[in-house]
């Protein structure tokens, strides 16, 4: 067999299609239909030997190269295949089966040669979520122009009509054809998975690739949004009306780029909507005598033979069946689910006996149904009708499937349906999408499938009827949580992270089943502690902290469980931290999950938990605690077979090393920390520990080298650190570089262009994914540069803006600094008074706090205060100026040094001790070994040259 790289380049023409064996894609005019890898090989196999038989097995090894699946995979590729290529009447005119053989491609084909690229350039992909629109959608043209006027001229359009009249599937199309209008992309968000109206936010937030890490996660999603030109696509509104608008609305007036799509039996009534409301394809009027040609004007004949046709290879409308497949359109009201439904099985009974089956059923369930409009009696009656016509296996295999909140795998049906003795669960699943009950997306790498909501609420419904409902919910819980718990301990973590919240859905079906009563909690704790690192690899953090709450409340301590409490006890402190702050909550969570750790004797998760208190004592201004704790974890890591343990420790031990002013020692452990995550990128960082450990240790080694006065070395350690952190598009990272080594360092360097431009990123980044700390942080770090170039009035208000805004969330290694920038501010407009209690609040909180990193500049600002206070005579002003630059001598800080050894040269020169104050500056500029092109170095050293009394040279 040629490997796929050895095929020689060709271009294929069938029908109105074009096949690139070269590009590995599938056009229909201009527009590519969006097919996965297993589906393209596939279809590229058959195509190539076009005439002949290709057998199963055949197919299945170039599909599937080196891997052992089930028949049934290839049934159900074909099956897509075959509606993807459904352009006309005849759509088996392409791929015909040879009943346990294989498949043979049947239409005439034409070839182009081509040249294999020199460079593989493979086309830009949209930013979207869409998935494949295999199906062509049958007669909406029109309403498709129609749709995408309104919503080019509106910001809001709904979709309306009844179940099964093809609401999805319009929308789908109109967000697909409308694609190249929005430069962020278009977002699918369907809440048919849900019921409960709280979560939608949550849903929102993980169909979007943004980081919202706030307590309020639609203002955070609102802020993420601002600045961001995209649709969204709210699908299945109806159940959640209220819930929908209301966040809808909002989401619409704090994001003036956005435009928003929905589906929905109902309009939402939200200002501004406009409202389309979809028919039913036209049917033939009765008592009309029409033949084929004639037939197939009308769009619902046209569905009725394409999808007849998908299930028997001859099958085309004659005048002998026309009015029979006329009669059926009309008695399913011209509704697309219903057709297609009935379409399915025409290979069982031809469109004669199809005809009496439907009228018999309709009208039976028309009589039982009283109580409910015609619309909805249709449908349901076209899936009763084809519900009874399945075998009883087929019947208890479509129940179950109703278990499924969201899309599933076929491991995952297969794991989840009990086995029957002669039944192949997989082979079944194949045969349902193929009778349209069951629908599929190829589209992606692994194939995943999924039951039109109206579809799963009638199995759903079967199921509860059939008491079955329990069963098949405790073996998805089970299946969810086993499946989840290898994800993150598998290989490429981030990103099977980051896809499993395609499992979200059913994770979140599975735990309000859970929840709903205390006989099934546990399934529910169990699974809960499984998602926790899905939560946080992806930053939904109001829906960890909502879930693991209450799976929290339900522990039972009858039953042993301490490690699912360990588990979300520790995702439940982390989250709360990066939503709330440090508060007491977060740091009680994160104990008791150390002591349950340490009690099971789960080295991994204590350490897990420990690293999370450690970055809470870090931001909480603990530095005692925080290196304390990290020697603690030292021994745990010791024999722990886990280099990636050891890399995060070694991260969080350089940062309390660093603020415990240990800075050589600090330097060393960040750059081997970072040196292995530069080296194993799938690392998930942020899933397991709660923080991306590479940016961090970048930030140490940034913070270390200004400390040491190796400018030019800081500089380059803050852009590596913020293009690592741009490029993981996390915003919490990137704002994390920024703040702490980026905009902070450039302030320091007073290198006033970059720290502008810094400051404008970190405020957007920040206020994108309303992460509130960071917010206030940009705050005061506007107004020191504001101070910077002499704008005081402003810089003041904006530090104590700052200030004030940080208390709240207990930042003392944020707040601290900015107190003492507040009390320069203050010196500099002539109110010493004032600016002496700043000044000597923020030296009593950093002795009181430890921050031996901050101890230099805290002494220098409050000897310099009192010096413009008490005059240039001043004792205490001396002896804080000189304990400052002797604390900064001694913690081998050069650059505390540099900014100590001015201020007490400017002082001592007021006195005439100008000898004194040369001989200290030349002590102090002689260590430096580069940076002399920074500010401050350039400044001190021309107040050298003016102690001399010579020009600056």
């Amino acid at each position: 067999m040629p490997d796929r790289n050895d095929r020689p380049e060709r271009t294929f023409l069938f029908g109105p299609f074009r096949l690139s064996t070269s590009k590995r894609i599938l056009l229909e005019g201009d527009r590519v239909i969006r097919l996965g890898g297993k589906a393209i090989e596939i279809l590229i196999a058959l195509v190539e030997r076009t005439g002949e038989l290709v057998s199963k097995r055949e197919l299945v090894e170039i599909a599937w190269p080196d891997t052992f699946v089930v028949e049934a995979n290839l049934t159900v590729q074909v099956a897509a295949l075959r509606r993807a290529l459904g352009e006309d009447d005849n759509a088996n005119q392409y791929i015909v089966n040879s009943p346990g053989r294989g498949y043979r491609f049947v239409a005439p084909i034409k070839v182009l040669e081509e040249e294999r690229p020199a460079v593989d350039q493979p086309a830009m992909q949209a930013a979207h979520n869409l998935p494949a629109q295999l199906n062509r959608l049958v007669g909406r043209a029109e309403a498709l122009r129609s749709m995408k006027q309104k919503l080019t001229d509106s910001r809001l359009l709904s979709i309306v009509g009844p179940p099964g009249v093809g609401k999805t599937s319009v929308a789908l199309r109109l967000a697909e054809a409308m694609l190249p209008q929005f430069r962020h992309g278009v977002w699918l968000i369907d809440l048919g998975s849900i019921t409960d109206a709280s979560l939608i936010s949550s849903v929102i937030a993980s169909a979007l690739p943004i980081d919202a890490r706030s307590s309020d996660v639609l203002s955070g999603i609102a802020a993420a949004l601002r600045y961001k030109s995209l649709l969204l696509v709210f699908d299945n509104c109806e159940h959640l009306i209220d819930g929908a608008s209301a966040a809808i609305g909002e989401l619409l007036r704090g994001a003036g780029g956005i435009k928003v799509l929905t589906t929905s039996r109902e309009p939402l009534r939200v200002d501004g909507e406009q409202v389309f409301r979809l028919p039913p394809l036209d049917v033939p009027p009765a008592g009309l005598s029409l033949g084929p040609k004639d037939a197939l004007g009308y769009p619902a004949v046209q569905l009725f033979v394409e999808r007849a046709a998908a299930v028997v290879n001859d099958f085309e409308l004659t005048d002998a069946n026309t009015g029979f497949a006329a009669q059926i359109c009309r008695e399913l009201d011209g509704n697309p689910l219903a057709i297609e439904v009935a379409a399915a099985r025409v290979d069982a009974f031809g469109v004669n006996g199809l005809a009496a089956r439907i009228e018999d059923r309709v009208h039976l369930l028309a009589d039982a149904r009283r109580g409910t409009p015609a619309r909805h009696r249709t449908i349901a009656a076209a899936l009763d009708w084809s519900y009874q016509l399945l075998c009883e296996r087929e019947r208890y295999v479509l129940r179950c499937l109703g278990i499924f909140a969201g899309s599933f795998t076929l491991e995952a049906a297969v794991s989840v349906i009990p086995a029957a003795e002669g039944a192949d669960t997989a082979s079944i699943l194949a045969d349902l999408v193929c009778k349209s009950l069951v629908s599929v997306d190829i589209g992606s790498e692994r194939t995943r499938f999924r039951l039109l909501e109206i579809t799963k609420a009638f199995a759903l419904a079967k199921l509860v009827e059939q008491s079955e409902r329990n069963e098949l919910a405790a073996r998805l819980a089970a299946c969810v949580t086993e499946m989840l718990c290898r994800y993150a301990d598998g290989p490429k973590q981030v990103q099977t992270l980051r896809d499993a919240v395609q499992e979200l859905d059913n994770v979140r079906g599975i735990l309000d089943w859970a929840f709903s009563t205390d006989s099934h909690a546990q399934a529910g704790v169990a699974l809960a502690a499984a998602a926790v690192p899905v939560w946080l690899e992806n930053s939904l953090l109001t829906e960890c902290i909502a879930w693991t709450t209450r799976a929290i409340d339900a522990l039972d301590p009858a039953i042993e469980s301490e490690r699912n409490e360990m588990v979300l006890k520790a995702a439940h402190g982390l989250a709360v931290m990066f939503t709330q702050g440090m508060t007491g909550q977060s740091r009680d969570a994160l104990n008791r999950a150390i002591e349950l750790a340490a009690r099971l004797g789960d080295r991994q998760w204590e350490l897990r938990a420990r690293l999370g208190l450690i970055v809470f004592q870090h931001r909480r201004g603990d530095f005692k605690g925080a290196l304390e704790g990290t020697q603690r974890i030292e021994t745990l890591v010791a024999d722990a077979d886990e280099p990636a343990a050891l890399a995060m420790t070694k991260s969080a031990k350089s940062a309390s090393l660093f603020f415990r002013a240990e800075y050589a020692t600090a330097l060393e452990l960040a750059r081997e920390a970072h040196e292995y995550f530069r080296t194993h990128s799938d690392v998930s960082q942020i899933g397991r520990w709660g923080l991306n450990h590479s940016v961090y240790a970048q930030c140490v080694m940034a913070r270390a080298y200004w400390n040491l006065g190796r400018f030019d070395r800081t500089v380059r350690a803050c852009l590596s650190a913020h293009s690592e952190a741009e490029e993981t598009g996390n915003p919490t990272s990137i704002c994390q570089a920024l703040s702490w080594c980026g905009v902070s360092l450039f302030l320091s360097l007073e290198d006033l262009d970059r720290a502008a431009c810094a400051i404008q990123r970190f405020r957007q980044v920040a206020q994108d994914n309303d992460i509130q700390s960071y917010v206030f942080s940009s705050i005061g770090f506007e107004g020191r540069l504001l101070f910077l170039r002499g704008q005081i009035e402003p810089a003041e208000r904006l530090l104590r803006e700052a200030l004030s805004k940080l208390s709240g969330a207990q930042y003392e290694n944020v707040s601290i600094p900015f107190l003492g920038r507040l009390a320069e501010v203050l010196a500099a407009d002539d109110r010493p008074e004032e600016a002496l209690l700043a000044s000597a609040e923020c030296l009593e909180r950093t002795k009181a706090t430890e921050a031996l990193w901050l101890l230099p500049d805290s002494l220098r600002i409050h000897g310099d205060v009192l010096a413009t206070l008490q005059g240039p005579d001043s004792e205490p002003a001396e002896a804080h100026l000189r304990e400052a630059l002797e604390v900064s001598e001694r913690q081998g800080a050069l650059g505390w040094e540099l900014k100590s050894a001015e201020s007490l040269a400017s002082f001592l020169r007021q006195q005439r001790r100008n000898s004194e104050a040369a001989a200290m500056l030349e002590r102090t500029l002689g260590k430096f070994t580069e940076g002399f092109d920074a500010a401050p170095f350039r400044r001190t050293k021309a107040l050298l040259d003016a102690l001399h009394d010579r020009k600056p040279g």
